[in-house]
């Protein structure tokens, strides 16, 4: 696509006259490296069946996603492009491993694995706004304060830089600097922040997760990359189905399924046509039930 010129799109008079006579609607995407595919299939689904976003909140590759389609209106057509950049996406796009970088971090004379100018210019090539305020729809992502060690909820702020370091995997990239802050990825505290999003306000949640919230992931790691990302996905799992059971009783949820990735490196980009496809259908028909379109409360979990 190139680069554009970053500007504000404002949504459509229709669909501010949909959001105010329905509830108010949180996409919350989760973060999960190459697996953020799977997120491109929910959301096709979700705006077939007419589901828009009042606000977004994101972390990791969750963040990515979100500030690209709070770039663009609302639509089949946003998704499509987003499913054009993942299926064009390498790994040497997003983890341009340098021998500099992998000697120093294993010797201890660097804190990341993987210089962050790719990840950063993927950021500053997709996203057309220059600050997160000046998105259509508000967009929120959940980054790591390492100098305070504290969770934060980043709503306002430099796009490029606030997104780059919410999707900063910490031990991979090194920490991004904004004011006073180092700042990495909040994946490694709270990767779907579905209690930001009741936070906000929001009393319907749609949850696009990267992995099946009742199952443990399984595949075998071939480098240190895959394995950093994997046990950081071994630590969030359970975050995510105790905070399925706590805020099910504050709003409405419901959580897309996401099909088995256990064969798929995260830093492996090959597959997302094929995530992108099952993610889809899985979306589809869990939708196409009453409970699944947001009619009634959904019940809670990867079938929802």
């Amino acid at each position: 696509m190139g680069n554009v010129a970053r500007r504000r799109i404002g949504p459509s008079a229709g669909a501010a006259a949909r959001r105010r006579s329905s509830p108010r609607t949180a996409f919350v995407l989760s973060g999960g490296a190459s697996l953020g595919a799977l997120q491109v299939g929910m959301l096709q689904a979700l705006y077939e069946f007419g589901i828009e976003p009042d606000l977004l909140v994101g972390t990791s590759a969750g963040a990515l996603n979100a500030a690209f389609i709070a770039s663009r209106p609302q639509s089949p057509a946003t998704a499509a492009q987003l499913a054009r950049i993942w299926r064009g996406l390498q790994r040497e796009d997003v983890f341009p491993v340098s021998m500099s970088a992998l000697v120093g971090g294993v010797c201890g004379r660097r804190d990341h694995l993987v210089r962050g100018h790719g990840l950063r210019r993927l950021v500053r090539r997709y996203i057309e706004f220059d600050e997160l305020t000046d998105a259509s729809i508000p967009v929120h992502v959940v980054a790591f304060d390492v100098t305070e060690g504290r969770e934060l909820l980043l709503s306002t702020g430099p796009a490029i830089e606030v997104v780059t370091a919410a999707a900063s995997i910490p031990g991979v990239f090194p920490p991004v600097r904004i004011g006073e802050r180092e700042l990495i990825d909040g994946g490694v505290v709270n990767n779907t922040p579905i209690s930001h999003a009741v936070e906000l306000g929001a009393e319907r949640i749609f949850v696009l997760p990267t992995q099946d919230p009742a199952a443990t992931p399984k595949r075998v790691v071939r480098s240190a990359l895959d394995a950093a990302i994997y046990g950081i996905g071994l630590l969030v799992g359970s975050r995510l189905r105790s905070d399925i059971a706590r805020y099910s009783r504050d709003a409405e949820l419901i959580v897309l399924p996401a099909p088995d990735t256990s064969g798929v490196q995260p830093t492996n980009f090959e597959h997302s046509t094929r995530l992108m496809s099952e993610a889809l259908a899985a979306a589809r028909a869990t939708l196409a039930r009453p409970t699944g379109a947001g009619h009634q409360r959904a019940a809670t979990g990867a079938g929802a």
